[in-house]
């Protein structure tokens, strides 16, 4: 029985009537609101499979969080007592920020639109839904004796499932407000083994098109045959003397630079240091710069930097974080702006001064190995696309960086808000 079995027999009629009397909300709403959140939450499951750091984490909090499986059994005698209901609800709000970090506001801000429900009432469900997604986990580890293994093959067979069964409103919502555009990716996998659900997973299709999972032809060659065939194809070849052609051509180009080029050039002084604009390859730019008007923006502000800025500090953020940081008396939720932070005019792509930013967020990360954070892109001046979607990309090229320098997925959430600016902000969600 995979988990959306097991939530709809535990969320019977009476229980979700239940819980809407507490939330004087209607029934109808009230399940939409519930499935919504369940939905949601397991789509977060199922991505911590993609990392086996991640992964263990899950394991260990899972095993401190659930109940024993009494709630997912009779969910009815929690909401009978309200000491009882009130000790389920924070025992969720501290799940919700253990195993699915800088969700709660987001989830909760989604879930309100998409029900109709009101914010306390989606705050309430939230809380409540957690413990109960990990209650049931919890028992399927228990009952099936399941270790971390078991537990990314359990979890990954909802992969293809979720996307056949959530509401294309609510998966419109979910996937740009959580961060969870990865579980589209056809290259998207657990840490163990691929899974085969693509972006088409979400159209239903027809038994005859489904793809069976890890199930091989049995006309497949072996895999060392097919590296054996292809190491000697004509292909291989023609690679091989191409590679030999531009080692020939690039060592005959450094001895031209080295015996004529360069001693005919003479000791220029200080002005070899000097940039020649001109030598610029149109080609090069136009790669990284959407339009003729940000390249000419983005050199007249290289040029323009004095050359004494190398040595002052690249950006306030990192002091302003980090005296936020190590303040225990300071609340989480406040939020930083990258003011040094720019993109290139109309894109997602960082410039190259926004490196340094990116290099002093990943060591505050790396030295406060508790700080959870929430990524908020903004744009006003999107090519191509609403500014929305180009505010969610912003935020998601800053995450990607970040990724690249070794921060754990789980302590960074992406979330796009179109606005009057367009660089980005940082809000602290655990510290």
């Amino acid at each position: 029985m995979n988990l959306f079995d097991t939530l709809n027999e535990a969320l019977t009629e009476e229980v979700v009537s239940k819980i809407a009397k507490l939330s004087d909300e209607e029934p109808a709403k009230t399940r939409k609101a519930l499935d919504g959140i369940f939905y949601t939450l397991v789509a977060g499951l199922v991505r911590r499979t993609g990392s086996m750091m991640s992964v263990n984490m899950l394991f260990n909090q899972i095993q401190k969080g659930n109940q024993g499986g009494e709630l997912i059994g009779d969910i009815s005698s929690y909401l009978n007592k309200k000491e009882k209901l009130d000790n389920i609800l924070k025992i969720g709000d501290g799940l919700i920020s253990q195993i699915f970090p800088a969700y709660k506001s987001p989830l909760v801000s989604m879930i309100g639109i998409y029900a109709g429900i009101k914010k306390n009432s989606s705050t309430m469900y939230s809380s409540l839904a957690a413990p109960i997604l990990i209650d049931a986990v919890s028992r399927e580890m228990s009952t099936n004796k399941l270790d971390v293994d078991g537990l990314i093959t359990f979890l990954s067979d909802h992969h293809e499932p979720l996307f056949k069964l959530v509401p294309e409103d609510l998966l419109e919502k979910m996937i740009p407000q959580l961060g969870l555009q990865e579980l589209l990716s056809p290259k998207f996998s657990s840490a163990k083994r691929a899974v085969s659900v693509k972006p088409a997973a979400i159209k239903s299709k027809s038994n005859a098109e489904e793809t069976i999972i890890n199930k091989p032809s049995p006309t497949t060659p072996e895999p060392d045959n097919e590296e054996e065939e292809s190491s000697t194809s004509p292909s291989s070849i023609k690679w091989v003397v191409v590679g030999l052609v531009a080692i020939v051509l690039l060592g005959g180009g450094y001895y031209w630079y080295k015996n004529y080029y360069e001693p005919s050039q003479g000791i220029q002084g200080e002005e070899q240091i000097e940039m020649d604009s001109s030598a610029i390859q149109p080609d090069t730019i136009t790669k990284a710069i959407i339009d003729s008007v940000a390249i000419k923006d983005s050199l007249n502000a290289a040029m323009a930097t004095p050359a004494s800025s190398a040595t002052e500090p690249t950006n306030t953020l990192e002091a302003s974080l980090d005296t936020y940081i190590s303040d225990k008396t300071k609340p989480v939720g406040q939020i930083f702006p990258m003011t040094n932070l720019a993109f290139i005019k109309g894109s997602q792509a960082l410039d190259s001064k926004s490196e340094s930013i990116i290099d002093a967020l990943a060591a505050l990360l790396n030295k406060y190995p508790k700080l959870q954070i929430q990524i908020q892109g903004h744009s006003n001046d999107a090519v191509g696309m609403d500014n929305k979607t180009m505010a969610t990309k912003r935020a998601f090229a800053i995450k990607k960086r970040l990724l690249s320098k070794g921060i754990t997925d789980t302590r960074i959430d992406a979330i796009g808000n179109s606005g009057s600016s367009n660089s980005a902000d940082i809000k602290v969600v655990s510290k």
